[in-house]
């Protein structure tokens, strides 16, 4: 598949999305109107020689995204959306409940119908049309998830939570498992036949208000376990834990907010410190996105965090409008770095039955300086380890590092049970240096990278929900896995919820390139896996 066939699909996307939601718009009979504003609050080998490039495979590089919406991903399904800090409200079985608590009504910010854009756990809010459309079965639902909020004896409308969920999980490789320990491109489940302790999650919050009053707001995620790695931020922790084991830790996201009910309706958000990124569908947050592993288009071509400043200006009820300064792609605020800019707009029909979100992210993403050869080895993904010589060394070419990323995400609720996602992602940046590898002098190269992404979710009954997803990545001058190829995955998984505060979701994964040899130390071109996680909400 091409870059200009990807792109092709892309505006197409686009141009059918805008067709859909004024199609939508226009007709008298579809259901819900808005109502007025609801209150809601590499790991390393990459398969080839170097080991850098993945934010999940041992030496190297790291991910993430997610907020009190990020937390809790439930599929569209008949059943109700899970709740955005994880928890999973039941289906409603009669007329919904007047006086729907604030914690429930917070659930409809980690649906997993909506693009990344629209649920507040990957950088972005739901537009009000979206709030409206799920607010009434959100009414009709208790929080089960919260027990650490009970066992505190906190009150459920209290404006600030505390909670969080415990991770773990259990990856087999059917190829055996290979000397390095790695399932290369499986992330961040990436240790081979062994259990792993993914995510110990706790989350300190208080949601801005949804009205016409100016009000403040915060959030801080706290993120133990193996998956730190992979949303490692350069500049926190650098070289402070062992890579690959369990006892390591990363302050995922920490900003302040505000909510002026200026210039629209809606009002305007305003957030500054360190967030999710709104690209692309999937997040960090393991209750936040639909199955244990991630795609590559997530892991190895788009961010996990920024440190900046997001404004969400919510135009319609319908329609959000996101622009920012961010000092980079997983990176902790330095002075000496260059500023970047990323933007985009969501848009949901007036059903909530379609969304579509772009983004736009630009800015140089190297680094003013070579970072050190040896980093435990933990290296932003697309970033190339420096030859010793130049470790620490200026780089020349910093200004020029220009990286340019868009997404595309478009969602449909086909049925009450049946959610389609798709997605395309174009990439591109300029002089990167040592992208020719380490021929003994300082070289540098342009890179592309481009991506196309299905995923199915349906919804068996209120405990499971199916989930499909295909994939395919192309990493054009193997700058961002470490072999320029094709790369092809496709996984059958579940969520299966015995009870709100605990899921179960078993995968089956198959991953292939188009010839070269990346798996079980780069002896194979494909890979099966077979791998399930265990998550407890509190």
């Amino acid at each position: 598949m091409t870059r200009q066939t990807i792109q092709g699909i892309s505006a197409c996307l686009a141009t059918l999305v805008l067709t859909i939601c004024g199609t939508v718009e226009a007709q008298s009979g579809d259901t819900g109107a808005p109502a007025p504003l609801p209150t809601r609050p590499v790991y390393g080998q990459g398969g080839a020689a170097t080991p850098y490039y993945s934010k999940f495979d041992s030496p190297g590089v790291r991910r993430a995204q997610a907020t009190s919406a990020d937390t809790a991903p439930i599929p569209p399904s008949a059943p109700v959306p899970p709740t955005s800090d994880g928890s999973t409200p039941t289906a409603p079985s009669g007329n919904p409940a007047a006086g729907a608590s604030e914690a429930a009504i917070e659930a409809t910010n980690t649906d997993l119908s909506l693009p990344k854009a629209e649920r507040e756990g990957g950088g972005g809010d739901p537009t009000d049309a979206q709030i409206a459309a799920e607010e009434p079965a959100a009414a009709a639902t208790t929080d089960e998830t919260k027990l650490l909020m009970k066992l505190l004896r906190i009150p459920e409308d209290n404006p600030t939570k505390v909670y969080g969920w415990i991770q773990n999980s259990f990856t087999g490789n059917a190829n055996g498992r290979p000397k390095n320990g790695q399932n290369f491109g499986v992330n961040p489940n990436n240790l081979a036949n062994q259990w792993m302790g993914n995510q110990y999650y706790l989350i300190f919050e208080r949601a801005v208000r949804q009205d016409d009053t100016i009000n403040f707001g915060f959030r801080f995620d706290n993120l133990f376990g193996n998956d730190a790695q992979f949303n490692h931020a350069q500049g926190i922790f650098n070289r402070a834990f062992k890579t690959n084991y369990f006892s390591q830790y990363d302050p995922a996201q920490y900003y302040a907010e505000v909510h002026l009910p200026w210039f629209t309706e809606g009002g305007l958000d305003i957030k500054g410190g360190r967030f999710y990124t709104l690209a692309g569908y999937e997040v960090v947050p393991a209750t936040g996105r639909p199955l244990l592993s991630v795609p590559y288009m997530f892991n190895y071509g788009q961010p996990f965090t920024h440190s900046g400043m997001l404004t969400t200006l919510h135009l319609t009820k319908n329609i959000n409008i996101y622009n920012g300064a961010i000092n980079g792609w997983d990176r902790q605020f330095n002075q000496h770095y260059t500023w970047g800019y990323i933007g985009g707009i969501s848009a949901t029909s007036k059903s909530g039955k379609t969304s579509l979100a772009t983004t736009f992210v630009e800015g140089p993403e190297q680094f003013n300086t070579f970072l050190p050869a040896n980093q435990n080895p933990i290296y932003p993904t697309g970033v190339v380890p420096p030859p010793a010589q130049f470790a620490g060394q200026r780089n020349p070419g910093y200004n020029s590092n220009d990286r340019f990323l868009f997404t595309t995400v478009l969602t449909h609720k086909w049925t009450d049970k049946l959610t389609q996602v798709l997605e395309s992602d174009q990439a591109w940046e300029t002089n990167v240096p040592f992208a020719l590898g380490n021929t003994g002098g300082f070289n540098r190269h342009n890179a592309q990278w481009y991506s196309f992404g299905n995923w199915f979710l349906y919804s068996f009954n209120d405990k499971f929900t199916g989930v499909w997803r295909s994939e395919i990545f192309r990493d054009n001058n193997g700058v961002r896995t470490g072999t320029a190829a094709d790369y092809c995955e496709f996984t059958l998984g579940g969520i299966y919820k015995p009870k709100p505060y605990l899921w179960i979701r078993p995968e089956a994964r198959y991953d292939f390139t188009n010839g070269p040899k990346v798996y079980n130390d780069n002896t194979r071109n494909s890979q099966l896996t077979l791998a399930f996680d265990i998550i407890l909400l509190f």
